[in-house]
């Protein structure tokens, strides 16, 4: 068999099943005019060939990865123009995926894992959007106008070693810059935070520390760029301002937050000391101190970057709290999408049927201003859920309906959400799909390995759900430790896990620490009572959800969360028997 060196395109269309059934011929139609008047135009404009076309998927082979990516480019801006003719619920969105790499020729066909990664690549790449893997990156940066965000390492399936993927940016305004998972031009309407991580300081007499430095730094850039809310500046580019003072930093890179560090040998001890600052101020926000045994500098390393990651992250991280504070003083006539994003999950957070209301009404709004908003189209989703599965709405069907809506469309715009994906697995499990379930919940585990929020919130999904009630205890506690700054919704999710695992006095302990205004928390505080012996403090605390939480039921807690696990129900079933909340 012969083998030669060879780019390689993958285009496939989003969503090409659900349109068919709607007008199959249709479909059909529309998408042999993208080949035909779009596609094989400009693949032999760029010296490529079209190897195949495999249902709605396009492979096409190019000798150079520069003519390549030139010819993807082109055609989603061209495919985007037409889509503007288009009625939105007609349009075909192509994903397009690019790798280079050995390829086996069999007769006019190709084989082998350089294009089974661009086949995977594609799954990665938002609608009418292009993803490519690191070693086509490498030989094109700098040869064509056009920027690349990193989307971190992706573990593919039926490929050995993961694959460092970055998204094309095909805005002139954009390929100016290299940023995290999501660079936003400055009149884009949805604008989280960018930060800008300095070289970390090396205090100690030995210059052999300060590469370690480098690289702690390093570290905390790679995996701050995981996070969907944030825009994270490269590390080949604050190599260069080492040493400079913060205003000048950001000023220059139009950063919001710089986040600073030093690093001091102390004879068997290193001490890393961190701070966050705001770069158009220059006043702290946030710092902390490590000090582990030099014996173990890398374990420290791994723990030092998570500990400051998962304090800084995700939805309840410290930027996202300073965030939601702006937005707060802002008038509302002047929110924009990220902004209703924030104060909504905010609104979320408090289990009132006001505030429910109101959440669903600003996220509403983050996605009336951006539609391809996939992030506040996942809190969205989580709204409905909550308000479905503690009953704050008089019609639970219509609010899984909306959540299920929610998180379908967060997915087609950003596959590779963990949260989202993990909310797929929670629908899965309404569905009675329980080996689907598990499947998504070991792929949030895979895309999100260290992320404290999604681990927390998995424990609970893998106790009451499907999955050990053992191994979902071990993620909350994993969770807490990645996090120990963690709001108080970490113990409850530890406490379902512990309930379900038949540890009901350690799950009352940790029902103690969560919010105490949440239906689902008082519910389990009663069934533990109950499952303790403790029948007075059960009533109690069973008053308190009739006075509150009217309508919460623990039946309607079991069919919306949804609870599908054996063990999880019989013992929410037999707390609920013995305290009669059944």
């Amino acid at each position: 068999m012969v083998r030669h060196l060879a780019a390689i395109l993958i285009a496939d269309v989003v969503g090409y099943s659900r349109l068919s059934q709607i007008d199959e011929e249709g479909t059909r139609a529309h998408f042999q005019a993208d080949l035909t008047e779009i596609f094989e135009p400009r693949i032999a404009a760029h010296h490529g060939r079209l190897v195949k076309t495999m249902g709605d998927g396009i492979l096409v082979e190019f000798r150079s990865i520069v003519d390549a990516l030139r010819c993807a480019v082109e055609i989603q801006q061209q495919k985007a123009q037409v889509n503007e003719l288009i009625a939105p619920e007609r349009r075909l969105d192509f994903r397009i995926g690019i790798n280079v790499g050995d390829v086996l020729v069999e007769d006019d066909d190709i084989h082998g894992d350089a294009v089974n990664i661009a086949d995977r690549l594609q799954g990665l790449a938002e609608p009418g959007g292009i993803a490519i893997s690191a070693p086509a990156c490498d030989q094109v940066r700098g040869k064509l106008p056009v920027g690349f965000a990193c989307l971190g390492e992706q573990k593919m399936k039926n490929i050995a070693e993961p694959v460092q993927v970055y998204r094309v940016l095909a805005e002139p305004a954009a390929a100016s810059k290299i940023a995290g998972p999501r660079l936003i031009a400055d009149d884009d309407d949805r604008r989280p935070p960018v930060i800008a991580v300095l070289p970390f300081e090396n205090l100690s007499s030995d210059d052999g520390w300060t590469r370690l430095a480098d690289g702690l730094s390093a570290d905390m850039i790679a995996d701050l760029a995981r996070y969907p809310d944030l825009a994270v500046i490269s590390r080949q580019t604050m190599q260069s301002y080492r040493g400079r003072s913060v205003g000048s930093v950001g000023r220059e890179l139009n950063a919001n937050y710089l986040l600073e560090g030093t690093l001091q040998a102390m004879g068997q001890r290193v001490r890393v000391v961190v701070q966050l600052v705001d770069a158009r101020t220059g006043a702290d926000l946030w710092s902390a101190r490590f000090e582990e045994s030099t014996d173990d500098f890398f374990v420290m390393q791994d723990s030092v970057t998570q500990n400051v990651i998962n304090a800084l992250a995700g939805t309840y991280g410290k930027l996202a709290i300073i965030g939601r504070e702006v937005a707060r003083r802002k008038l509302p006539s002047s929110l924009n999408a990220y902004d209703c994003y924030l104060l909504g999950a905010e609104l979320h957070d408090r289990f009132t049927i006001g505030k429910r209301a109101e959440a669903i009404r600003t996220l509403s709004r983050a996605v009336e201003l951006d539609p391809s908003f996939a992030r506040a189209w996942m809190m969205l989703g989580l709204a409905h859920a909550v308000d479905a599965c503690y009953a704050f709405t008089r019609d639970s069907a219509a609010s899984v309906k909306c959540w299920r809506e929610c998180i379908e469309k967060a997915l087609v715009l950003d596959p590779v959400d963990p949260m989202a994906r993990l909310y797929m697995g929670d629908l899965r499990g309404l569905d009675g799909d329980l080996s689907g379930a598990a499947e998504e919940y070991d792929r949030v585990l895979t895309l999100a390995p260290n992320n404290a929020d999604t681990l927390s919130m998995l424990s609970s999904s893998r106790a009451l759900v499907c999955g050990d009630p053992d191994v979902a205890c071990a993620l909350a506690e994993r969770a807490l430790r990645l996090n120990p700054q963690a709001p108080s919704w970490y113990y409850a999710q530890l406490a379902r896990a512990r309930f379900v695992a038949g540890r009901y006095a350690e799950s009352l302990s940790s029902l103690r620490k969560s919010p105490s205004d949440n239906p689902v928390t008082l519910m389990f505080r009663v069934l533990c009572h109950g499952l303790l012996g403790e029948p007075d403090q059960a009533k109690t605390v069973a008053r308190l959800i009739a006075v509150e939480f009217p309508r919460f039921t623990v039946e309607n807690f079991i069919r919306t969360y949804p609870v599908t696990n054996p063990p999880a129900l019989a013992a929410i079933k037999e707390g609920a028997r013995r305290t009669g909340m059944e």
